[in-house]
């Protein structure tokens, strides 16, 4: 019985160890201004608290495995904790928590690149919509929209699973809503700007303002900044300039960008960073109609410290 008390206190104390390995590997990333290529900086006062809890969490766990009372060592929920008994399968277990630990702290972060632009294509506003859907919508609007809203109900009423509570957010806790007309306010600033500059703050509302009414921005001047990503349809003198935009962390990140037309294109691999200037004409691609820069001046650049762009209002 000793014995196993010592083998659980043992496992008690890695667990404590492999917390407070994430806590470093989380504090390292946030110390560093490396967090932002994983998840967005509006996720940031959770990755706060998650340090917080893993260190307490971790140290909890050591003082346990010191413990030599029952009570302290074993907690009183009616589980059995006995430890495994296959010492391989107990390595097996925790070198999945250890091995990206590890990898995290001796390996560099890697930014997304084009390998995975084309395999997610760039986005645009048009690409967005299910076409059956769009022009269910435009034949009946509010039609469509009461089928919807039927159907939702009808999901709601059927599942068992939903517990009979209103659905209301925790206290303290606030989703971040787009203002209203915020499209249409920077929309007219656009096209009051004499040159149209894409900044990190609403790279991404931009291009989709730019995607969504191409034909109203015909002739005005742009400067963007981002990497040369291409389709492999593309002609030899296009490419999207094109920056990836995370509304929550990299698992759900999207291409975001414009295309260009440059002589120089052949000259620029994929990757490269570039900052252009030129004017908005719009281009058949695949039966959409889509905005596209014609550049008149183009420079290679290095890759910004912040490489992704975010979803802010």
């Amino acid at each position: 019985m000793e014995k196993q008390h010592a083998q659980y206190r043992f496992q008690l104390y890695i667990r404590g160890i492999i917390l407070i390995g994430f806590t470093l590997l989380m504090l390292k990333l946030v110390i560093t201004g490396n967090m932002v290529h994983f998840i967005a900086p509006k996720m940031m006062p959770f990755m706060n608290f998650a340090i917080i809890v893993f260190a307490l969490l971790g140290a909890i766990q050591i003082w346990r495995s010191g413990s030599k009372k029952q009570a302290e060592l074993y907690c009183d929920c009616g589980t059995d904790h006995a430890v495994s008994s296959s010492p391989i399968k107990t390595l097996l277990v925790y070198s999945l928590f250890v091995f990206p630990i590890i990898t995290g702290f001796l390996f560099p972060d890697v930014v997304l690149d084009s390998s995975v632009a084309a395999k997610r294509g760039f986005k645009t506003n048009l690409e967005e919509q299910d076409t059956s859907k769009a022009e269910a919508y435009l034949s009946d609007p509010e039609a469509y929209l009461n089928e919807l809203d039927e159907s939702v109900g009808n999901k709601v009423a059927q599942s068992s699973n939903i517990p009979d509570v209103p659905l209301e957010h925790p206290e303290g806790f606030e989703v971040q809503e787009k203002p209203v007309d915020f499209y249409a306010q920077l929309e007219q600033k656009m096209l009051e700007m004499e040159t149209i500059q894409f900044t990190e703050e609403n790279f991404i509302a931009m291009t989709s303002i730019l995607d969504e009414n191409p034909d109203k921005f015909v002739g005005k001047k742009v400067e963007m900044l981002g990497f040369v990503f291409r389709e492999h349809d593309f002609k030899e003198n296009q490419f999207v300039i094109a920056r990836f935009g995370l509304s929550c962390c990299v698992a759900d990140a999207s291409v975001f960008g414009t295309l260009a037309t440059s002589p120089e294109a052949e000259t620029l691999g994929d990757d490269q960073w570039v900052k252009l200037t030129g004017t908005i004409t719009t281009v058949k691609y695949q039966d959409w109609t889509l905005p596209s820069i014609e550049v008149s001046e183009i420079d290679r650049v290095e890759q910004p410290e912040s490489p992704y762009v975010y979803e802010s209002y």
